[in-house]
């Protein structure tokens, strides 16, 4: 039976998003429906939910889970990078918030065969759509020892990165990496012991995030839900590393210089103890939410994006 997700910052998340002006309020990580389902519960019939997800699995979860809603929803496969797109080809109402939960669902973490996990022996997969081609088994396989050493330094963030990417090529070059417990015996035999449980967990971020093009991911979302939203609506970003967090909180102060936004929880909001005793997955997390005054121009856009890519790779040059 999978696992069953629990939904981070859930009462923070909710209280705000429903102060949104509109009709819709549009899920850009479903999942398996947590969020959703309080959400709904807490809105009129009036007003209803677009959920999309990659995961095929997630997506019949978040069905069941929501049936007593299902009047009021519409669960689509997509991905937020195609937010114009997939909106633009159903029918919705004014759009009064867009939520964004950037974690892992528990049940992806724990089912062996999605490769998410290095305590779990499966295929290095670790792929949100399985109908994408590429997997973390051909990218460990096919990148070059820089292109390794640039993926672990940039998106795991991990000080061993330069004898991984080495020893990792010359191992490949006799063996070829296939599951994701012979990638993780390889790595904790090649780094200090201390050491061995962050790096798994930074290195399989890093693969993971390549795989799925998250970041980049993450800024075409953003900026397409800006857009789209209603005045007075609200977009929540609920990131788990810094990386995440960083694009979300550049992103939304070029626009508040550009007084189309006001921040509405400026320091962002943090998992409280209780929170973390009862759910260890939630003790990274933090929610950034933004309420927008103006409509964006594209040429202001395309300003805010461009500062947002100087400010990044400034922080990546800086070591931040």
């Amino acid at each position: 039976m999978p696992t069953i997700h629990i939904p981070v910052l859930l009462k923070e998340t909710i209280e705000v998003l429903i102060e949104g002006t509109g009709k819709t309020f549009i899920d850009c990580t479903v999942g398996t429906g947590g969020h959703a389902l309080e959400l709904l519960a807490q809105t009129p019939e009036s007003v209803d939910l677009i959920g999309l997800d990659k995961d095929e699995e997630s997506l019949k979860m978040a069905k069941e889970r929501l049936q007593a809603f299902e009047k009021r929803i519409k669960l689509l496969k997509g991905g937020y990078e195609n937010l114009k797109e997939i909106l633009a080809s159903i029918p919705h109402g004014p759009i009064a918030g867009f939520l964004f939960d950037l974690g892992m669902s528990s049940y992806q973490l724990d089912e062996p065969q999605r490769g998410f996990s290095f305590r779990n022996d499966g295929p290095l997969d670790m792929r949100f759509d399985v109908s994408q081609k590429l997997t973390a088994e051909e990218l460990i396989n096919s990148a070059t020892q820089e292109q390794l050493l640039t993926l672990f330094k940039r998106l795991g963030e991990e000080k061993w990165s330069r004898r991984l990417s080495r020893v990792i090529v010359e191992r490949r070059d006799k063996k070829h990496f296939h599951s994701t417990v012979e990638l993780s015996d390889f790595i904790r035999r090649n780094i200090p012991r201390r050491a061995a449980h962050k790096t798994l967990a930074r290195v399989f971020q890093a693969l993971r995030i390549s795989v799925n093009n998250e970041l980049e991911n993450l800024k075409s979302g953003l900026s397409q839900a800006f857009e789209l939203l209603n005045i007075d609506g609200r977009i929540a970003v609920i990131s788990y590393h810094s990386l995440e967090d960083r694009i979300a909180k550049n992103f939304f102060r070029g626009l508040k210089k550009q007084d189309l936004l006001v921040v509405i929880n400026p320091r962002c909001a943090r998992p409280s103890k209780s929170e973390r005793m009862k759910n260890r997955r939630s003790r990274s997390a933090r929610l950034r939410v933004i309420r927008k005054t103006a409509d964006v121009t594209e040429e202001v856009m395309e300003k805010v994006m461009e500062n947002l890519e100087t400010i990044l790779e400034a922080d990546e040059e800086n070591g931040d």
